[in-house]
């Protein structure tokens, strides 16, 4: 083994061992569907309650009327209804506390349904919804996909990508597009996850003419300086400055190598 590759293994160790237990939705899609399933069944649920509730509402406003019309009754014919009135008042007050049940009960429905869907996107799943319109033609997946990465949407975004890799696996710009997911976690602050995306554009497409793996790379580096391991993120510029040599990213990498020789402690 020359020392290019022992110096590449070594680099990229710690990056390959982190997202070895990473799951994609390929592999886990027993997972993914039933927590789709569980979205739908939680929405549906959900809107029921709503309905329920509507329902409720509306018998509300008409108990609350005939109360209306029971006191002015009894305004101005001074009739002793006072009975009536009392009963009214008490099918209010419970009408009331059903109504405030309904809206906790859609309340915590909401909660789960957040919760699954961020556990979707993490698993790689899409969870937004795809315009019908769009949903086999690349390029307006490509361009509404970029557009929302340029927006900070990016469970939209995520959404667009991860069509457009499903359904166009051996698109040339699948690796562009696997870059964007990676970017728009980025966007968000994630940085682990950002790293496992970014990742499988090396994993993936290292061999593939004008996939984005250089610019990958570096936001690996920048995503571990940012959770402070600047070691690691040393470690990535030199495996990226003897895999390209010549390319613009590969200077980019030995800069940020230079720099972190004069702050990086222990490097």
């Amino acid at each position: 083994m020359n020392a290019r590759n022992w110096l590449s293994i070594l680099a990229l160790a710690p990056l390959l061992a982190a997202s070895t237990g990473c799951v994609t939705i390929w592999k886990f899609n027993d997972t993914v569907a039933t927590l789709e399933t569980r979205v739908k069944t939680l929405e549906q649920q959900k809107e029921e309650m709503a309905s329920v509730q509507q329902q409720d509402r509306t018998r509300m406003e008409t108990v609350r009327k005939e109360l209306d019309d029971a006191t002015d009754a009894l305004r101005k014919g001074g009739a002793n209804l006072g009975a009536d009135v009392d009963a009214l008042k008490q099918d209010v007050a419970r009408l009331k506390g059903v109504d405030e049940e309904h809206a906790w009960a859609q309340g915590k429905s909401q909660e789960d349904i957040e919760a699954i869907k961020k556990a979707l996107d993490s698993l790689g799943a899409p969870i937004v919804p795809i315009p019908a319109n769009i949903g086999q033609d690349r390029e307006a997946l490509l361009t509404a996909a970029r557009e929302a990465v340029a927006k900070g949407d990016g469970s939209q975004a995520r959404g667009l990508l991860r069509r457009f890799l499903e359904t166009f696996p051996d698109e040339p710009r699948a690796g562009e597009a696997q870059y964007l997911v990676g970017e728009s976690f980025f966007k968000e602050g994630k940085w682990g996850q950002a790293v496992k995306e970014f990742q499988r554009v090396y994993d993936r497409y290292k061999d593939v003419k004008a996939a984005p793996v250089g610019k990958a790379l570096l936001r690996i580096a920048d995503c571990l300086l940012k959770q402070g391991d600047c070691k690691k993120a040393a470690g990535v510029y030199q495996f990226l400055a003897d895999l390209q040599k010549k390319t613009p990213e590969a200077d980019q990498a030995r800069t940020g190598y230079k720099k972190l020789k004069k702050t990086c402690k222990g490097l």
